[in-house]
């Protein structure tokens, strides 16, 4: 699957630890404290919007809620659908992702956070248990078990001869 690289990436980066990643990250690049270094307070990555939804889908941001019984249809598309690609890369697109450390004041008890900004808009975050689009740095990482474990095979799918 395409973003498991980047989310990989970005959670070495939000760690401090290295890339953990067998899918389409460069280890060369990776592996080297010059052109992948750790421990920095600010880091700029780019890409390109296309890929941009792949990461997104990675994440597990603007996952789709159906009723039960509820199917997609695209002829008359729920009002309440979260997919909208106008929204997601509407000709370029920005995603900020921030590490914060926060000293303990209500609602947010003393740790370190992730928050995920798409186009300004802040994500809800709520498979990793968001309070205000803010969750703790360890249940991001816990959450992110589709990249960690490779895309669970999925990369490897495409690449079948």
């Amino acid at each position: 699957m395409q973003g498991v690289g980047y989310v990989n990436e970005l959670i070495s980066r939000l760690t401090g630890q290295p890339v953990q990643d067998n899918t389409q990250t460069n280890h060369t690049l990776d592996s080297s404290p010059e052109t992948f270094p750790l421990g920095r307070t600010f880091y700029a990555d780019f890409s390109h919007d296309n890929e941009m939804v792949s990461i997104y889908s990675a994440l597990g941001l603007f996952r789709q809620r159906l009723l039960p019984d509820q199917k997609l249809d695209p002829e008359n598309p729920s009002p309440l659908r979260t997919w909208i690609l106008s929204r997601m890369v509407p000709f370029s697109t920005r995603m900020v992702v921030e590490r914060l450390e926060c000293p303990g004041s209500l609602p947010l008890p003393k740790g370190i956070f992730v928050r995920i900004f798409v186009n300004d808009a802040i994500q809800p975050l709520e498979f990793c248990g968001g309070i205000g689009g803010m969750c703790e740095l360890h249940a991001f990482v816990e959450s992110q078990s589709y990249a960690r474990h490779d895309g669970e095979g999925d990369f490897e799918k495409c690449h079948d001869k």
